[in-house]
């Protein structure tokens, strides 16, 4: 019994043995282990980014997270093989069996998150990895246009830790892009075509390489919903505040009442749009033109206090002479300043 056992147990051990040289037998490739090709020369590879879906815009954190798929393509002389006749032309491997090349999002605010890969080689050792990801990026938002502004979304791709000693970046058009699909853009911006290009860094003894693959994609904001909710009921309200300019200059109370109760209205739809306007250290256009708002609204009270001084005064002939010409100047100017504003943070 105890015999039977023994010789059982080795069989086993000379199977497991045996299984993997057959695999290996069957799939013909050599052993190239996990370094990269030997030799002093640069390895070209060649990456694609395509976007897929982009999935959100912070503005507050200044990031935006998508999905995409990320190609590499290489040349590997270990990996050529003969393909056997009318059999595949290409072979797919997995990543712990060779070496492959490591590249990573310099930007990512965090890691990405891999959803599937593909990796194959032809015969003449041409390798190509394909790996579908979602990832959270950083990117800089100039904002001071908002909410006519457009972005261009940066992804900076490189190879990861020491990878550009020895490798040389290039951008490959053929796997670039940006999806068409109804879902790919965010409901408040368009998207627009992708532009790409290379970053030069140091290798060794001062020469300049191709080290980061730059990709940007542009976007543009839908500015019609910010001029439907923003604009055009912070200019009714100021047109509303002229209304006092037509009541006789002896009824102060009224026409106190619809300048105070403007003054109200601006300050409370200032504050239910705080969660609309992108908070940021500067200036946006949007905000000078809430300033402009407030500005010619208190102008609209000073004028009624004036006219209503001059009236009690027995000069009603001054009185309506700055009335009439306060009804002339104001609306131009207001214009004339929105123009000249407009011109400054848009242009």
């Amino acid at each position: 019994m105890k015999g039977k056992l023994s010789a059982a147990l080795l069989v086993v051990l000379l199977l497991a043995n045996a299984l993997p040289r057959a695999a290996s037998a069957r799939d013909g490739l050599p052993e190239v282990g996990h370094d990269p090709p030997p030799g002093d020369q640069l390895i070209d590879v060649r990456v694609g980014f395509y976007l897929l879906n982009l999935v959100s815009l912070d503005e507050v954190h200044q990031t935006f997270t998508c999905t995409g798929y990320l190609s590499e393509k290489w040349q590997d002389p270990r990996l050529a093989f003969d393909p056997a006749p009318g059999g595949p032309t290409r072979r797919y491997l997995r990543r712990e069996d060779i070496w492959f090349p490591l590249l990573q999002f310099d930007n990512a605010a965090e890691p990405r998150t891999e959803a599937a890969y593909l990796l194959s080689v032809a015969g003449d050792g041409a390798a190509e990895y394909v790996q579908k990801f979602a990832v959270e990026l950083s990117t800089n938002l100039a904002l001071r246009a908002f909410p006519f502004d457009s972005q261009d979304l940066r992804i900076y791709v490189h190879p990861f830790a020491n990878g550009d000693s020895r490798i040389r970046i290039s951008v490959d058009p053929t796997t670039t892009g940006v999806s068409r699909a109804p879902y790919t853009p965010l409901p408040l911006w368009r998207t627009g075509p992708m532009s790409y290009r290379l970053d030069r860094g140091e290798i060794e003894n001062g020469t300049l390489v191709p080290t980061h693959a730059v990709f940007a994609i542009h976007v543009q904001r839908v500015s019609e919903y910010y001029i439907y909710t923003i604009f055009l009921p912070l200019f009714l309200m100021v047109a509303i505040s002229w209304g006092a300019l037509w009541i006789p200059p002896g009824d102060l109370n009224s026409q106190l009442v619809i300048s105070v109760t403007t003054v109200l209205t601006l300050v409370a739809f200032s504050v239910g749009t705080t969660n609309v306007l992108p908070p940021v250290p500067y200036l946006t256009f949007c905000n000078m033109f809430f300033l402009i708002c407030f500005v010619f609204v208190f102008i609209s009270v000073g004028e009624i206090l004036i006219v209503h001084t001059w009236h009690n005064r027995r000069d009603a002939a001054r009185a309506r002479q700055i009335r009439e010409t306060t009804r002339r100047v104001l609306p131009p100017a207001f214009l004339l300043t929105t123009g000249v504003f407009a011109y400054l943070f848009l242009r």
